[in-house]
């Protein structure tokens, strides 16, 4: 950028004009090593239109940062060895925390989207589900993980994500039914007991993030991310933006229009929803009412909704010679199609150019085509639409990559800020 001395500058410096232009610089370089690694000096000055020796000067700051390697050189086949650059996985790492009902997650993230390592740690030793036990037990646990695990890798920050309606502006849960939280300062509870910088999200938002950039959307600029599980809820991107709106309320899909039958009521909409039509607990429990699967035993307490649901995916699937359980295979085809009329809406309202499906639905995946027959039937857009509906690339174990994806996403984007290079 050509900055002339009688040009008005505004409130932006020539001297921070330049830092920007080098931090946009170095984040160019650090994603093509991202998308096309291992690649040479020479390829990463094709793919960003980068001068070589501003490539070389770049990469020898991330190199030294940490932030990517060079493997041994490759014998040429003309001129000088070429020196392939790639993302050093033991480098830089972020750590991701993800919240639940039943238990915390965390774990090691490379910078690559890899997960080095991860723990569980289970609230049913709890005598409460307080914020201040969950995050007592979580900060406890991180510890001790970080002092087993981290080794020589430089931390760049933990992120956290939980369930529900989260203001991650003001680091705040304002709701999580499940648990019972409304209101929580989250980010203020774990300040002190976890390292910074501390980045929160809500889950789905955090899911669709990690697919951005490692999954099912690099390809493309705009998609909706469709997380159905014990709860549902949707993240719209557009322009690789998270929309948020005020409040960071987007995405609440639960009362979605999903079903006419009038047996099948929501309490609090009145209608046949999403939420009491297609969640893995409402699944289960029509599973237990029909007697496809049958209730724990009440001595060892009920079964979680995750078991339960793979019983009741195990029984529709044929064994052996048998053909499975007609019942439960009914429960599934339904649930697919009642996720299908939910999702042509959201299809019909976005216009996005994928719908990326993630959450327990993808657990009987087989039954993914009833769902994009229902929503080519029931959207303008008609059967053309049934293309772009995929399954997220990293299924159910995505909890601890996405929650460490924020803090990703900023050393990617603002690599010499993030590791105080600036």
């Amino acid at each position: 950028m050509d900055v002339r001395n009688d040009q008005p500058q505004g409130l932006v410096t020539a001297g921070q004009r330049a830092e920007l232009m080098r931090q946009g610089n170095a984040s160019a370089v650090l994603r093509a090593v991202l998308a096309h690694g291992p690649v040479s000096r020479a390829e990463i000055a094709r793919h960003t239109g980068l001068s070589a020796p501003s490539v070389t000067k770049l990469t020898s700051t991330l190199v030294g940062a940490g932030l990517i390697g060079e493997l041994p050189p490759m014998e040429p086949t003309q001129g000088r060895p070429r020196v392939p650059l790639r993302v050093d996985p033991d480098g830089t790492v972020a750590l991701g925390l993800h919240i639940g009902l039943l238990r915390t997650t965390f774990g090691l993230v490379a910078l690559d989207g890899s997960v080095i390592a991860e723990r569980e740690l289970s609230h049913g030793e709890l005598p409460d589900l307080t914020p201040a036990r969950i995050t007592r037990q979580a900060a406890e646990g991180v510890r001790a993980f970080l002092a087993e695990r981290l080794g020589g890798r430089r931390l760049a920050g933990t992120g956290v994500t939980i369930g529900g309606w989260v203001d991650d502006a003001q680091g705040t849960v304002v709701e999580h039914g499940p648990l019972g939280w409304r209101g929580v300062p989250l980010l203020d509870l774990l300040a002190q007991e976890l390292p910074g910088p501390l980045l929160l999200e809500q889950t789905v938002r955090a899911i669709a993030r990690a697919e951005l950039w490692f999954g099912a959307g690099r390809e493309v600029d705009d998609f909706v991310l469709v997380f159905i599980g014990n709860v549902s809820g949707a993240a719209i991107v557009v322009d690789r933006t998270v929309h948020r709106g005020p409040g960071a309320a987007a995405g609440a899909i639960d009362h979605l229009p999903a079903t006419d039958d009038p047996a099948v009521r929501c309490p609090q909409c009145g209608t046949g929803c999403l939420g009491v039509t297609a969640s893995d607990t409402a699944l289960v429990a029509q599973a237990r009412a029909a007697g496809v699967i049958p209730a724990a035993p009440q001595a060892s307490g009920p079964e979680p909704d995750n078991l339960a649901l793979e019983r009741l995916v195990a029984a529709a699937r044929p064994a052996g010679t048998g053909t499975g359980d007609p019942r439960a295979q009914q429960l599934l085809r339904l649930r697919a199609r009642n996720a299908g009329r939910a999702i042509s809406t959201i299809v019909d309202l976005v216009n996005p150019s994928r719908v990326v499906l993630a959450g327990g639905i993808l657990i009987a995946d087989e039954y993914l085509d009833e769902l994009r027959r229902e929503v080519a039937c029931r959207s303008h857009r008609g059967e053309d639409v049934a293309a772009d509906i995929v399954p997220a690339v990293f299924g159910s174990r995505t909890l601890v990559r996405s929650s460490a994806v924020p803090v990703l996403e900023r050393v990617i984007t603002e690599p010499l800020t993030a590791l105080g290079l600036l």
